[in-house]
């Protein structure tokens, strides 16, 4: 076949192949070769039932704040992570109200969430399913899971990208925690105001003149937003706003807070990343086929286009590309998430690490996403990761810096190199060159 009818042959089927342009019921995560709800998980919950379903009756009757605690240890979760939310976004929504609000907790690798009296949801990572979803009911009986796996979860959970993921939302709530009707509720992204993020959570740790949504309750949307709105609402602890005996700590930190909507984005880009991708791969034999190439020619077409625009789309979270900007003198707190978060620092020979903070202008000191250490990114399919890492790499070197690497000084994108060039495994041949 001539190279340019070739060319036009690949340039015309990268539309048919790419995922997410078919016209199809079913969603592509529950297709070929992902099957994301027929397929069996294989994540840190299901170690945590191979290895306690037989002791899974004495765990359900612990009391429930032991209980929480077992399971936050044996996912490593740190108790220092946690947040509250208010508003009635959960699937157990008729448990939360401003009394009584939802308690999260997070680490890189797994979030826990418990409605007070209601069963934990848990969110963990599967290398070839994504972001996978539990319900830990302390009703169940002694047969069933300790850990049982929800498909329920993704009436909400799907909707990023059409890919199993996680939601941080801001909305408008009422008095209940009932997101006002038609109100501006919306997604949390990097680029979200501070002043816009955070309506139906509480947060503590706050001081003036930084503004934002939390705390605070409503009776229509200019109570929210406008020349109307009311004042921030700073809180130092929560006592006397919830009954703080019912949880772990009297905190809803704003660290924490921030480090959770970073890290939701970063998780949801690779999930989504990890899934387009080997969709991609697993149409890639019948593109070879079509275009009469050797069974050993590397993917072409469909396949590159889908890896350059996620490489670029994983490169542009973990830089932290268009965040926020924040108030002047930067954001204070109690240091607790701090201390925990630093407990798992990999430093290089200088001392420096990716989990550094900075918390004046910005959360992190050097702004590469601790996440690039994790399951999520060590398991994108070999060469996707290759790619974002070898460009990474070029750009972090490159000066002048290109526009996507321009919002990094010329002495941070050399520390950033250093790092990883010392702490991350498994780096490809060219990297450094």
């Amino acid at each position: 076949m001539p190279s340019s009818l070739r060319l036009l042959l690949v340039v015309g089927l990268t539309g048919l192949l790419t995922p997410g342009t078919q016209a199809q019921q079913a969603e592509p995560f529950e297709e070929p070769p992902i099957n994301y709800s027929a397929t069996q998980t294989n994540d840190r919950a299901t170690a945590i039932n191979a290895a306690f379903q037989s002791r899974a009756d004495e765990i359900r009757s612990m009391p429930a704040k032991k209980r929480l605690k077992w399971l936050l240890d044996e996912l490593g979760v740190p108790v220092e992570s946690q947040l509250l939310v208010f508003s009635k976004t959960s699937m157990q929504r008729d448990l939360i109200n401003p009394e009584t609000p939802r308690v999260l907790y997070f680490s890189d690798e797994a979030y826990v969430g418990w409605s007070v009296t209601g069963s934990f949801e848990v969110a963990v990572f599967d290398a070839n399913l994504g972001t996978t979803f539990y319900l830990f009911d302390q009703h169940a009986t002694k047969n069933e899971p300790l850990l049982e796996r929800s498909g329920d979860c993704l009436l909400c959970h799907s909707r990023h990208e059409h890919t199993p993921t996680l939601r941080t939302r801001s909305t408008y709530p009422d008095g209940n925690g009932e997101p006002l009707s038609g109100s501006g509720g919306a997604n949390i992204a990097p680029s979200t105001p501070l002043a816009e993020r955070w309506g139906g959570w509480y947060v503590t740790g706050t001081k003036a003149p930084f503004e934002h949504r939390a705390n605070l309750t409503g009776k229509k949307a200019d109570d929210f937003e406008g020349p109307n709105a009311l004042p921030t609402r700073n809180l130092a602890t929560l006592d006397g706003v919830v009954d703080t005996h019912r949880y772990l700590l009297k905190t809803s930190d704003v660290i924490p807070m921030l480090m959770h909507d970073h890290q939701v984005h970063v998780h949801n880009v690779l999930s989504t990343a990890n899934q387009d991708a080997r969709i991609a791969l697993h149409r890639w034999p019948a593109m070879r086929e079509i275009l009469g190439l050797p069974k050993d020619a590397p993917p072409q077409g469909s396949c590159v286009v889908v890896f350059d625009s996620q490489a670029e789309k994983i490169l542009d979270a973990l830089l932290c590309r268009d965040e926020a900007a924040w108030p002047s003198g930067g954001i204070q707190s109690d240091g607790v998430f701090a201390s925990a978060y630093a407990k798992t620092r990999k430093p290089d020979a200088r001392g420096r690490s990716l989990r550094d903070l900075d918390l004046q202008t910005r959360l992190f000191r050097y702004r590469c996403s601790p996440l690039i250490y994790s399951q999520g990114f060590a398991t994108l399919p070999r060469e996707l990761r290759d790619i974002v890492l070898l460009r990474l790499s070029s750009g972090l070197r490159a000066f002048p810096p290109s526009p996507s690497f321009g919002h990094l000084a010329d002495a941070e994108r050399v520390a950033i190199h250093e790092i990883l060039t010392q702490t991350m495994p498994d780096l490809p041949a060219g990297w450094g060159k």
